[in-house]
């Protein structure tokens, strides 16, 4: 990470950090003569809604403590002139600098935004942390900095300010399509469906009409049997979290949108880092699975390469699996590839024999990925074009050639030298020739069905030339 110092409406590269900040004991604090001045500016140098939501209670902190300041947000072209360089790490705001004032609108603590601050700056990257204490909120990291005392910090919690005319479109919307009662579901743009049940427990628990927002069309998620309210993507952005500022709870994938109602809905959040980074709010509920969590840390999903799996098929592949009675068995994976399953398999099962044609993929997944799990045998062999001598396994994981007449081997060479044994297959509804093998053997009655895991039925897969799933990414079944 790089600290920034902001002078004069310049940014300059200071030096490379592990963490921003500096350690408590270190005793370094905001000058008195800024102080003196009372003339302060908020400043952030992320531009997430999120981010900027972060510090949303920190004008009402500064004027508790300083009745008499002013305290002055930047504009929207000041923070384009001085960041535009990395505008792009907030892609999926069509405009992030626009963010900081859907987030400050309307608060009655702030005196107005600057085109031009001349001096320094003491942004989000001046903060006091504690190497021993993660879970410290970001803004009491940073108003420990500007000498606040534990006590004129604690309320640090993310706030709103609604208007009136924006409470009454809220309200409209509210009362049209639920009695008042109702959640709020986010699956955000960076969630991956590694842990859905833990999302899933708390919408059964809590059986409610739900306004949604979510990245690919519910019927395509685990989530379509919520009732569903309204669905808020087209609902301007302030209207949506007064909306979520009402709910009874918020249940989602971790995003800054969900930070900046904690303090008046209950917020459940499926943690994405471990340790929570900087944007830890206080009073979220951390949604954890954790142990999955660090296993599928560092996979790569299908959108990003080709020759994986996705890491929802992965997550619902350990979900099938995680049943003690498959602790003991043995699995035979074809067409290894470079380790991503292979690693989730070693976590699975007693023993992996990992088969693939090259030697320096095998390389790779030692490398990358396995070079702790002792229980994986690797082995380079040429499946169409030599027998299979790899024993008897329990189950067997075929992800080699996707055509008709290499599935068909596939599957006969593992009914010859294993007995009766799980078959898991991937690409089922990618690949038209992989579905036919299968059903063939489904429809004879060879194959029964045990469970269709991974992304669903019209899921669009980029790296594949943009081909839509047919029907699930993959199938489990049994050897009858």
């Amino acid at each position: 990470m790089i600290f920034w110092r902001i002078l004069d409406n310049k940014i300059y590269n200071i030096n490379e950090t592990d963490k921003l900040g500096f350690e408590e004991s270190e005793g370094l604090r905001i000058p008195d003569e800024y102080l003196e001045k009372q003339e302060f500016v908020i400043m952030r140098t992320c531009f997430g809604i999120g981010d900027w939501g972060i510090l949303s209670a920190m004008p009402r902190l500064l004027k508790q403590k300083y009745p008499n300041c002013k305290v002055y947000l930047p504009s929207e072209s000041l923070l384009k002139n001085m960041f535009k360089d990395i505008q792009g790490n907030w892609s999926i705001w069509e405009d992030p600098f626009k963010n900081v004032e859907y987030v400050f609108k309307n608060n009655p603590y702030i005196d107005g935004y600057l085109d031009d601050i001349p001096g320094e700056v003491f942004h989000d990257h001046y903060r006091i942390y504690n190497k021993n204490i993660t879970d410290i909120p970001l803004l009491e990291q940073i108003l420990k900095f500007w000498q606040f005392s534990k006590e004129e910090l604690e309320d640090s919690q993310p706030e709103l300010y609604f208007s009136e005319e924006e409470k009454t479109q809220g309200d409209k919307i509210i009362n049209t399509f639920t009695d008042g009662k109702y959640g709020v579901l986010l699956i955000s743009n960076r969630y991956n469906y590694e842990v859905d049940d833990l999302m899933i427990n708390i919408l059964k628990q809590n059986d409610l009409p739900y306004f949604y927002w979510s990245k690919d069309p519910l019927e395509q998620t685990r989530f379509s049997f919520i009732n569903k309210a309204l669905n808020l993507r087209n609902v301007d952005i302030r209207i949506q979290l007064y909306i979520k500022s009402k709910a009874i709870l918020n249940v989602g994938s971790q995003a800054g949108i969900n930070h900046l109602v904690v303090r008046y809905s209950n917020v459940y959040e499926v943690q994405r880092q471990f340790p929570l980074g900087g944007n830890f709010v206080k009073g979220e509920n951390y949604l954890v699975d954790k142990e999955k969590q660090l296993l599928l840390k560092g996979l790569p999903d299908k959108w990003e390469s080709k020759t994986t799996t996705t890491l929802r098929y992965k997550s619902e592949m350990i979900n099938f699996f995680k049943d003690k009675k498959y602790k003991n068995m043995t699995v035979l994976e074809i067409g290894s590839s470079n380790g991503h399953s292979t690693k989730v398999l070693s976590h699975l099962f007693k023993k992996v024999t990992a088969v693939d044609i090259l030697k320096e993929r095998h390389e790779h997944s030692y490398e990358n990925y396995n070079k702790f799990n002792s229980n994986i045998d690797y082995i380079v062999a040429d499946v169409y074009n030599n027998p299979w001598n790899f024993g008897h396994h329990d189950v067997v994981f075929i992800d080699c050639v996707h055509d008709y007449k290499h599935v068909k081997s596939d599957i006969e060479n593992s009914l010859k030298i294993c007995n009766k044994p799980i078959m898991i297959f991937d690409d089922y509804g990618l690949f038209p020739d992989i579905k036919k093998a299968i059903d063939e053997y489904i429809t004879l009655g060879k194959f029964e069905i045990l469970k269709y895991i991974g992304h669903q039925k019209g899921t669009i897969i980029p790296k594949t030339q943009n081909k839509i799933l047919k029907h699930f990414e993959g199938i489990i079944c049994q050897v009858k």
